[in-house]
């Protein structure tokens, strides 16, 4: 981490990036939840905070957000998210929820880049096998946390078969496609009228539906949007919550804001 673990007061303490989806919905739903907090600034793309050992110790599985409260610590974006909001109680906000993340973003993301760009396709998979042997080495310096730094670098490893060039092409057009089909279920949904996804109010659902949405213009299928009247008058009105832009959701990529971030410039 680039700050102590140990900050002063008693509010929680959010442990994010910026450009991270998973920290988006964490601070969205912090926000609509009138939760005060502390952020504290993770560089998981240059430094790799992540992997330091007194964050393994806070998050074994080296990912952020993480929200540390007087009593837990919560390490999923979902849990902070019905921290803030409530746990969902109803079947179908349950449904929405379990939809979201059952999604690998992270595959329509990063393979969306590699499938355009063939110098990434040599160098993001370069990255990833270096992340690989860092954990590794990570695990044979620190006895203690070896188990957690060999199961991280498991996943680096499946991460490089996913990406691998030969088909990352057909990786990113089915993520694609299995987007725009979200993006129909949605419209499919809204289009009675409804101003939230599960009335009668804005609840985690909505959260999770708002970054996807983010994410959706952020890779390049924001104009996929506009086709679907209730889908654009849903998004419309998401934007417009205060708490869209207290909580900074990225639906462009910032790379002066990425780069100051790591630099200790505007963190936040």
């Amino acid at each position: 981490m680039t700050e102590s673990a140990h900050l002063s007061g008693s509010k929680p303490r959010l442990y994010q990036t910026p450009s991270s989806y998973y920290s988006m919905i964490a601070r969205l739903a912090l926000a609509e939840g009138g939760v005060a907090y502390e952020r504290v600034f993770v560089d998981i793309h240059y430094r790799l905070s992540q992997q330091q050992p007194d964050y393994v110790r806070l998050n074994p599985g080296m990912t952020v957000p993480t929200l540390v409260l007087a009593d837990r610590v919560l390490v999923e974006s979902r849990d902070i998210a019905e921290y803030a909001l409530g746990a969902a109680a109803d079947a179908e906000t349950r449904a929405w929820i379990d939809l979201h993340y059952s999604y690998p973003i992270e595959e329509l993301t990063f393979g969306g880049i590699l499938a355009r760009n063939p110098l990434a396709r040599i160098m993001i998979p370069k990255r990833l096998e270096a992340i690989r042997r860092q954990l590794l080495s990570l695990a044979a310096r620190n006895p203690d946390l070896a188990s957690i730094y060999k199961a991280r670098a498991a996943v680096f490893a499946a991460r490089i078969e996913a990406f691998e060039p030969d088909a990352v092409v057909a990786l990113s057009q089915r993520r694609r496609a299995e987007a725009i089909g979200f993006m129909d279920r949605l419209e499919q949904t809204l289009a009675d009228g409804r101003p939230v996804l599960v009335p009668p109010a804005y609840g985690v659902a909505d959260v999770v539906w708002t970054v996807f949405l983010g994410r959706m213009e952020f890779v390049g299928l924001g104009a996929e949007i506009p086709k679907r009247p209730a889908l654009a008058r849903y998004w419309t009105a998401l934007q417009a919550r205060p708490s869209f832009a207290a909580a900074d959701i990225w639906t462009k990529f910032h790379i002066g804001r990425l780069i100051g971030g790591i630099l200790g410039i505007g963190r936040g």
